[in-house]
């Protein structure tokens, strides 16, 4: 049988403070992540992600439940697991240390003493520029990619990034994500993401699981997710004479004073009925657009139903 890269079970996770009163961040989350995938956890702030990522990672130990990750049992050994997994969750690297030290150091940590595994990962993560550079003067960007470098060294086959691309220029972020997919294409590690980017995560992802006050609401490929959600593509009409008080039409719409946005199912299937419907009633139509159903649309919908 086929060892998946995570296999979750009923995992529940509750924080007690002084007074014993108990935070519960996980509710019986149950996840399968196959090898080779890059999966993603959204959802809003508060939801549970970084918890979850942390109890994956084997930083926290889960209140109840079962954790294997590549057939190993997490929590029973644990060791095992950590030589062969790596994670990013910020960017906490010793302020003082230039680029090379700080990749030589923490290679030291996981007995590589090859110093060809360091050039190797300064030159994929285009650091060579910077290998004499002290932490603390970096860019945000460059920051980051050391912080990704180094979850690289131990060549693991499941890495965690939380938010890997949080508060970075649009530009470097996009390079980052290219970094990420030429990292899968070449060794096929299996990558666990967070994000709030809806778009890097369509763009990335092969599959999503969406995570709600602690549990697991929705879970598939972005273009699953996308119909099971109530959310509707739009096809928006301009017209040539404004103020419009309502349209002879039998589809849902909201009417602006120059334009009219229809909800249907199939944007590309409908937006021609809709034009011959207003046209056969004497409408002039100055523009039609269609919109597909975007990720961040599923978010909002989730993050907000009962």
């Amino acid at each position: 049988m086929r060892v998946k890269a995570v296999e979750c079970r009923d995992v529940w996770m509750v924080y007690r403070n002084f007074m014993e009163r108990g935070v519960t961040a996980l509710k019986g989350v149950s996840l399968d992540i196959e090898n080779g995938e890059i999966f993603g956890i959204l959802g809003p702030n508060g939801a549970g992600k970084t918890t979850l990522i942390s109890v994956l990672s084997t930083i926290l130990i889960p209140t109840k439940g079962e954790v294997r990750i590549l057939g190993i049992d997490a929590f029973k050994n644990t060791k095992k697991v950590r030589e062969r997994v790596n994670i990013t969750s910020g960017v906490r690297l010793p302020w003082g240390m230039k680029v090379y030290e700080c990749l030589r150091f923490y290679a030291l940590c996981y007995g590589i003493t090859d110093r060809n595994v360091i050039e190797k990962l300064i030159a994929d993560f285009e650091l060579e520029d910077y290998r004499n550079t002290r932490f603390d003067d970096l860019s945000a960007g460059n920051k980051q990619k050391l912080n990704l470098a180094r979850a690289f060294l131990n060549n693991p086959e499941v890495v965690f990034l939380d938010e890997p691309t949080a508060n970075l220029d649009p530009d470097i972020a996009r390079k980052i994500r290219e970094m990420i997919l030429q990292i899968i294409k070449e060794k096929h590690t299996t990558i666990i993401l967070t994000t709030h980017n809806m778009r890097e995560a369509e763009m990335l992802c092969d599959r999503i699981a969406f995570i709600r006050d602690g549990k697991i609401i929705a879970e598939g490929t972005s273009e699953e997710l996308k119909r099971f959600t109530k959310a509707n593509e739009r096809v928006i009409v301009g017209f040539k004479k404004p103020a419009l008080s309502s349209l002879p039409t039998t589809y849902p719409y909201e009417l602006d004073e120059n334009s009219a946005i229809f909800y249907v199912d199939d944007a590309e299937r409908f937006a021609p009925k809709i034009v011959l419907e207003l046209s056969k009633a004497g409408i002039e139509i100055e523009y039609v657009k269609m919109e597909e159903i975007t990720l961040e649309d599923v978010f909002i919908e989730l993050s907000e139903s009962n």
